[in-house]
């Protein structure tokens, strides 16, 4: 601890001369530049994991010894010297983009959510959800996936909400009938979006809003739409996949009023509101955040089973620097990533190495940053991820036409989906622990529930107007055929449209699902054929009562 303080009190006690020795180190400056790469990598260990730790160590060793690489990859070569103190001593390094953004937007955030969760915010999500769509088909499942999309507002985090919401949602799941390893999957399916939900993002929009340049509203703007079919995509599947088991609703007894819900927490719809209004009247981030606290505290006020009281006020406080431990030294960590890309020109070195793999063909090399963006995120915070690959595979996409903000959001998307994509899929893994489900299982069910985001990158890449770029005449034609191909994707992966569907049927679906989502008059056309080709077979089959729906009781074959 006291060598971590001694580190911001150096180049605190003699600043000025300090930023001026850039280039010319001292020993002094050498000896606390080596001490502060080691007291963060450290911490990244202890805080963060081993993951992160690994491809940190990574980049340094190329870095070190990059030079003997061959070309592209190779760089001229640095001396330890150079390295650390342009790690310590300027802002391309630990003090660096991340670490900024961190302490300025991204630690209020925090606080907000700490806040909001303290006094109840998270129950009145619950309940929320449970009173609209508890009594529906899957019930439970479909609980899941609104609340996890609430939670997306004020957290990001895909483990943190699959545990928050996962202890409530999967025992309801396993109830009703869903087996063991889907009731897990849901819940980590639709966790892992909540990081794809405005306005926090995982906290990566705070970053993107940096690296991009643009105004942060306008990150949550592009994010939106593609976020809601994201969740829409997940609810579609839930919906086809009860109906194909045959599970129904809860009892309505078992609910909670919506009424007397918003009787008693519906004031936590304030500090939301205030958070969004701030935001869409141009104020910062952090001034909105800075309104949102404030009053999450005063709306607290006026029930006694919400008031935020002295003790839940320091709970609140302590959560919030516990939380942002792990950010801060996952975003120091980042900074160091990003001093080596910017040290060695490595990200001018990966975008001429995926050029020239996909040859210039957008269509190759959005495979290529899929599955380079998958990889690099096994087991990594969505923030810290999303920071490596901007700093490296991003520029590839821009280089081949793809406009900035729509190529940050493809890496970050794929980013996110690692946390559901075997064989490290940590959300997964968490709702299987929840559920006492196979982890492995878990995992290949909540990769399969989530394929809707797999193609989500892929559609507003090709069709900026999903990401609201362009006129009203290109957005609303692009949000119509996105909705239906998304549904005709979830009936397609189940199995299941108006009734069991039979495998002629079940192709057609997902090729309307793939044209539709491809732009252009003619796959739409040809999409939207397909799919009402196929309601006609189905209400043609219902009418001569072949419908071939099981039971609860005969799943088991299924």
């Amino acid at each position: 601890v006291l060598l971590s303080f001694s580190l911001g009190v150096y180049i605190c006690v003699d600043y000025w001369e300090f930023i001026f020795r850039v280039g010319i180190p001292t020993k002094w400056d050498i000896t606390f530049s080596f001490l502060a790469l080691f007291l963060v990598l450290e911490a990244t260990r202890r805080a963060v994991g081993w993951p992160l730790l690994i491809i940190v160590l990574a980049f340094l060793l190329y870095t070190i010894f990059g030079h003997l690489l061959p070309a592209p990859l190779s760089h001229k070569g640095y001396s330890l010297e150079r390295i650390t103190t342009t790690f310590y001593m300027t802002k391309n390094g630990i003090f660096g983009i991340a670490l900024k953004v961190m302490s300025h937007w991204i630690f209020l955030f925090i606080a907000f959510g700490a806040f909001f969760s303290i006094s109840g915010g998270t129950e009145f999500f619950i309940d929320i959800a449970s009173s609209l769509f508890g009594k529906l088909r899957g019930g439970p499942a479909k609980i899941a996936v609104a609340v996890s999309g609430m939670m997306g507002t004020i957290s990001g985090s895909a483990v943190a909400n699959t545990v928050t919401t996962g202890t409530f949602t999967i025992p309801l799941m396993k109830r009703i009938g869903f087996e063991k390893h889907i009731a897990g999957a849901v819940e980590a399916t639709a966790s892992s979006g909540g990081a794809l939900m405005p306005p926090v993002m995982g906290a990566a929009a705070f970053i993107m809003s940096e690296f991009l340049g643009v105004p942060y509203i306008s990150i949550c703007k592009a994010a939106l739409v593609p976020a809601v079919l994201y969740f829409l995509a997940i609810f579609s599947i839930v919906h086809f996949y009860s109906l194909k088991i045959g599970i129904q609703g809860l009892p309505k007894s078992e609910l909670p009023d919506i009424k007397a819900v918003f009787r008693k927490k519906g004031v936590f719809i304030v500090p939301l509101f205030v958070l969004i209004l701030t935001l869409m009247l141009g104020y910062s981030p952090r001034m909105a955040v800075l309104w949102a606290i404030p009053t999450t505290i005063v709306m607290s006020l006026f029930r006694k089973e919400t008031r935020i009281t002295p003790s839940k006020f320091l709970q609140a406080l302590a959560k919030s620097g516990l939380d942002s431990v792990m950010v801060s030294c996952a975003c120091a960590a980042a900074g160091i990533v990003i001093g080596v890309v910017l040290l060695t020109g490595m990200g001018t070195k990966i975008t001429t190495l995926v050029v020239g793999l996909s040859e210039g063909s957008l269509m190759i090399a959005l495979p290529i940053v899929m599955l380079t963006s998958l990889i690099f995120g096994m087991g990594l915070p969505t923030v810290v991820c999303y920071v490596l690959l901007a700093a490296t595979v991003a520029p590839s996409l821009v280089d081949l036409g793809v406009p900035p903000l729509a190529a940050h959001l493809f890496i970050f998307y794929f980013g996110m989906l690692c946390m559901v994509t075997p064989p490290v899929s940590f959300a997964a893994y968490a709702g299987a622990a929840i559920a006492g489900a196979d982890p492995m299982k878990t995992g290949f069910s909540a990769w399969t529930f989530s394929l809707a985001g797999f193609l989500l990158p892929y559609m507003f890449v090709y069709n900026n107007s999903l990401l609201l770029m362009g006129s009203a005449l290109s957005i609303i034609p692009a949000l119509f055929t996105s909705l239906i191909g998304i549904v005709c994707l979830g009936a397609g992966i189940i199995g299941y449209f108006l009734k069991r569907t039979n495998p002629h049927e079940r192709i057609l679906l997902l090729a309307s699902a793939f044209l539709l989502i491809k732009p252009g008059l003619t796959t739409d056309i040809i999409g939207l054929l397909c799919a009402i080709l196929v309601i006609g077979l189905q209400l043609r089959a219902k009418s001569f009562g072949k419908d071939l729906s099981p039971t609860i009781e005969d799943r088991g074959t299924s």
